[in-house]
């Protein structure tokens, strides 16, 4: 997609986009835009001719300048209630309806959407990419042409080029992450991810890359993922991705871990028919980590953060691991596997290990863990736990709510702790048969952390969506990277 910027609005043959919220004088250049469509804005308001019901395209010809043009408006609905969600709605319906209507170009008058011009702006560039985002896979057909060919004219009094730019780069790293996440699991095994990252990430400014083949991860004692990733013939891969920005050389990093099972079978505690169509989303926790790191880069924040991501296959083999198998993990405590398909927990077990060797500031790991998480809280919350007081969560939270990504604070405390523990014959274990898994799954990782504060999100319901809506189709959707993105460009965690 490509944008021009004009601070007046000149003549075209283009479409003409405006915003018209609930009362059309609240319009801050009302005037100018009723002069514009001849001063019948509001009888076409009056007519329903084009609504300013939240979300609603509607739209009509004028005869502006003896030539007739087509305006095309969007609903605002009540001024007081565009917050950032609802405005990031509103630009990924539009840019939905404009691909959809497979236009060519259009000219956005900015100044009727009435909303703080960063979030505004931000919207328009983050949505231009992730409200059309397409995977076309395998499929003979060409790429989607609308999000490169389409020319966007933004007339705005109020320079924007820098916002719209930024939720354009954030943009770009959401559907980064997805393409991971779509990718059917045969191309996208663990060593195909790893050259996938090594060729997106090498030679890139202030980073450095650490890549870990499976004789590594064996001789160096990362026994849990050796576990559950030795079954397949895909083997294990542990990649960490450090970005130190010169002018935060000195600063302690942020943590990311993110869980990258490239396909689960569940091992030889197998998932019924219907519980294996889908996981290569398993690996979800470990694309959105390279999605954040992806923008953070890409916007060379003053920075210092380290991206660990863990991939296996959890597959059957007669070298697979079996129910009541024992390991020892990076850590060097044991555990007891009650359960193969409760193989997110271990991987996650020696990744955040490892990340806590990097001295951390905090540790915040991301994985599609629990199916008990979506029974306790539903499909549109992520749940979180911590090792530490809410003050460590409520950053991050207060972003999310602006974004529209829900989060849900769940407990971990000595209940959980005694269950881990629960063992006859090992230090940890790793599945119990009783109610509160997802916080069970949490207690378990927190063994890990090595003292570091620790943040946990699963994110098992809000990976991936079930149909399609203003943020883009049904699949992966990213979910935190734009929140993390902001809260580490903000110091706030």
């Amino acid at each position: 997609m490509n944008f021009k910027f004009q601070e007046r609005y000149e003549a075209s043959k283009d479409p003409i986009i405006i915003g018209l919220p609930e009362r059309p004088e609240n319009l801050p250049n009302f005037d100018e835009v009723d002069s514009l469509l001849n001063g019948v804005l509001r009888e076409l308001i009056n007519e329903r001719v084009l609504s300013t019901e939240f979300g609603e395209i509607t739209s009509t010809g004028v005869t502006i300048q003896t030539e007739v043009k087509k305006v095309v408006a969007i609903g605002l609905g009540k001024t007081g209630e565009l917050t950032s969600h609802r405005i990031h709605k509103v630009f990924g319906r539009l840019f939905q309806y404009l691909k959809k209507k497979e236009a060519a170009s259009a000219s956005l008058m900015f100044d009727t959407f009435g909303h703080d011009v960063r979030t505004t702006a931000e919207a328009i560039g983050y949505m231009s990419n992730v409200s059309i985002f397409e995977y076309t896979g395998k499929k003979h057909q060409d790429e989607n042409p609308f999000l490169t060919d389409f020319e966007l004219t933004i007339t705005s009094k109020e320079p924007v080029e820098e916002y719209v730019s930024y939720g354009r780069v954030i943009g770009e790293s959401v559907n980064f992450a997805r393409v991971f996440s779509e990718t059917p699991p045969n191309f996208m095994t663990p060593e195909i991810m790893t050259e996938k990252i090594s060729a997106a990430f090498k030679g890139s400014r202030h980073t450095k890359i650490d890549i870990k083949d499976e004789f590594d991860l064996n001789d160096e004692g990362y026994g849990l993922i050796t576990a559950v990733g030795k079954a397949s013939d895909n083997k294990p891969r542990l990649v960490t991705v450090e970005y130190r920005h010169p002018d935060a050389y000195d600063v302690k990093p942020v943590a990311l871990v993110g869980k990258g099972i490239t396909y689960d079978s569940g091992g030889y505690s197998i998932k019924g028919k219907t519980g294996m169509p889908g996981m290569k989303y398993d690996l979800s926790g470990a694309a959105n980590v390279l999605g954040m790191i992806h923008g953070i880069m890409a916007l060379e924040l003053p920075v210092h953060v380290v991206a660990t991501v863990v991939l296996a296959e959890n597959m059957i083999s007669g070298n697979a691991m079996k129910p009541d198998d024992v390991f020892t993990s990076l850590s060097g405590q044991t555990v007891e596997v009650k359960n193969t398909d409760a193989e997110g927990r271990l991987v996650l077990g020696d990744a955040v290990h490892h990340a806590s060797q990097y001295s951390p500031r905090v540790i915040m790991d991301f994985a599609t863990l629990t199916g008990a998480v979506i029974a306790a809280i539903g499909e549109e919350r992520t749940g979180v736990f911590t090792n530490k007081g809410g003050d460590l969560i409520a950053p991050i939270a207060g972003l999310a709510e602006e974004t529209g990504e829900r989060l849900w604070r769940l407990p971990l405390d000595d209940i959980e702790e005694q269950k881990v523990k629960s063992s006859a014959v090992a230090d940890l274990v790793n599945h119990v048969e009783k109610p509160g898994r997802a916080s069970f799954a949490a207690c378990f990782i927190r063994q890990f952390a090595n003292g570091s504060p620790w943040i946990h999100f699963d994110i098992a319901g809000t990976a991936t969506q079930s149909k399609a809506n203003a943020y883009g189709p049904k699949g992966a959707t990213g979910v935190l990277i734009r929140s993390v993105i902001k809260a580490v460009e903000g110091d706030l965690i």
